[in-house]
């Protein structure tokens, strides 16, 4: 039990966590709904907890009103992974008629949970009504339903990530697409084990209504949301630390840079940063490194006297672009300056004074 709480604790912090840093990031449509399903689970599982929950309908003062509320949160979250897999489709009139019978089904399905909470006898006890009154007819509809609304969201993840993980290019994307796809499995046998709580009492059985059943369907929902939060972090993980090898990049660079804008200051685009604004100035860093990028090559074509021959010609990519460079400063001779050791490039330097390696 007590493995159980500190996982739900856990999840409960990394999923608050990530829903204040898409608060804090998204811009696009489609970023604004993400943070939104992001919020809505956040939400559910928060009201989950046995303890919130309890002093949820407490402050209230509505007999078990935490169960609708998780419930139809769950739901909503459900309706915006509808609404993501039509921003993400190639034709999103195709299947427009798809996606509006979707969301008449979930909304169907919200106010017949309603209907039904207010239908069935409720009680301020500690345990709420699906537990207390598991397998009447009335329960036993209101949970079906309820997974119904959870799994047409698990449905819209597996058909987006899945695919997605498919395509993406080994890396830090690619595995937080894994990482989505298997929080959406681990969701359906969450999804699972509840129906079978809600059939099993209905039959008569209580097979599934022990602390072990119990703990098992906890840790599943836990789990689910952990895949969830650690496939939404590895990207921004990656992209974190493309960011600090971008920073990284740009101060190495300076020197290389100094030297060549002292010689040609009229490549320098705006004014020359200073040593300590760039120190501390964290935005931009991608677009800086760019900038510095192409005032180093212009200073190298200048100084080669414009010719293309002459001039160094570096990669496509920006961190091909600043390996090159780095090893031009390396391999300068004698420590020489950069902007005496431009036109010294030997002609058969891969990437370099190659006229067809020039873009045109």
């Amino acid at each position: 039990m007590a493995a159980v709480d500190a996982l739900e604790i856990t999840v409960l912090v990394l999923l608050w966590a990530l829903t204040i840093w898409r608060f804090s990031t998204a811009r696009s449509p489609l970023g604004r709904t993400v943070r939104l399903v992001v919020l809505l689970l956040a939400v559910s599982f928060t009201v989950n907890r046995r303890e919130i929950s309890y002093a949820t309908d407490r402050i209230l003062h509505v007999a078990d009103v935490s169960v609708p509320l998780k419930n139809l949160a769950t739901v909503a979250a459900s309706v915006g992974m509808v609404h993501i897999v039509g921003l993400l489709s190639p034709d999103p009139d195709r299947y427009r008629w798809v996606r509006r019978a979707t969301y008449g089904l979930l909304a169907a399905a919200s106010v017949a949970m309603i209907a039904l909470f207010l239908a069935v006898p409720r009680s301020p006890a500690r345990w709420d009504f699906v537990a207390e009154r598991a397998g009447t007819p009335l329960v036993t509809a209101y949970g079906l339903l309820a997974q119904l609304g959870l799994a047409v969201g698990l449905a819209c993840a597996l058909v987006i990530f899945r695919p997605s993980a498919r395509r993406a290019a080994p890396g830090p994307l690619r595995v937080g697409l894994r990482l989505l796809t298997a929080g959406a499995v681990a969701g359906l046998l969450f999804m699972a084990n509840r129906v079978l709580f809600q059939l099993t009492n209905a039959a008569g059985s209580t097979l599934l209504d022990g602390p072990v059943a119990v703990n098992v369907s906890r840790s599943l929902l836990a789990t689910m949301l952990l895949l969830f939060v650690a496939g939404a972090a590895v990207p921004a993980l990656g992209g974190l630390l493309r960011w600090a090898s971008h920073y990284r990049a740009l101060h190495r660079l300076r020197p290389m840079w100094q030297e060549l804008t002292a010689t040609v200051p009229g490549v320098v685009l705006g004014d020359p940063p200073g040593r300590l604004a760039e120190l501390v100035a964290v935005r931009s860093v991608e677009l800086r490194l760019y900038r510095r990028i192409i005032e180093i090559r212009d200073a190298q074509w200048r100084l080669a006297g414009g010719s293309a021959q002459a001039a160094p010609v570096g990669r496509h990519d920006l961190d091909g672009e600043v390996r090159e460079l780095l090893k031009l400063r390396r391999a300068a001779p004698g420590g020489r300056p950069a902007a005496r050791s431009v036109v010294a490039t030997p002609d058969d330097v891969p990437s370099h004074n190659v006229p067809s390696d020039r873009p045109r």
